[in-house]
């Protein structure tokens, strides 16, 4: 099976994302801790199963993940991330 097959761009899990964080998140810059690349959440490659993973898409490394549990949400966030939150 063609691994592109597994994943989709972080584009695809956009609405999660902005459940958590309240904001447009695919624009956001984030720095990978393995290979020091720096791109778009929306670049990332996104996995979905228990939960949902971001993937660096030069290495691979996991940059985010995310567990939905009926009232929370768990999330890891991995490498540089620059985010720019609206004030209430």
């Amino acid at each position: 099976m063609d691994d592109e097959a597994l994943w989709l761009d972080g584009n695809a899990v956009a609405g999660l994302l902005h459940e958590v964080f309240q904001t447009e998140m695919t624009t956001v810059q984030r720095g990978c801790q393995s290979c020091g690349a720096i791109r778009a959440v929306g670049a990332h490659r996104a996995y979905r199963g228990a939960g949902t993973v971001l993937r660096c898409p030069v290495c691979g490394d996991v940059a985010l993940r995310i567990g939905v549990l009926p009232d929370r949400h768990v999330v890891q966030l991995a490498g540089t991330w620059t985010l720019a939150l609206p004030r209430p």
